[in-house]
């Protein structure tokens, strides 16, 4: 129990922190920031965040939390529902 809300907790923080990555964006005028979905480059987002004094490390953190978020998701989906065969 306690995977399964550790991973669904940090992947939610993960989107939160994509979502003002997404919105920075959107503020200076970059076309289709928050629509691109899964199309979003966040090279962009680390060429414009020097010029308004934002920091890299929400980038990082999020991918991080993503990670480790689907990793104890997917462990407990596998230890919940078990990796034998039924017979």
């Amino acid at each position: 129990m306690s995977m399964q809300v550790l991973g669904f907790l940090l992947v939610a923080v993960a989107m939160v922190l994509d979502f003002i990555c997404r919105f920075r964006m959107a503020r200076i005028k970059h076309k289709w920031a928050l629509l691109k979905g899964g199309a979003f480059d966040y090279r962009e987002y680390h060429k414009a965040r020097p010029g308004h004094g934002w920091a890299a490390w929400p980038v990082y953190l999020m991918w991080a939390m993503f990670t480790s978020g689907m990793t104890l998701l997917v462990a407990w989906f596998l230890t919940h529902f078990g990796t034998h065969p039924a017979r």
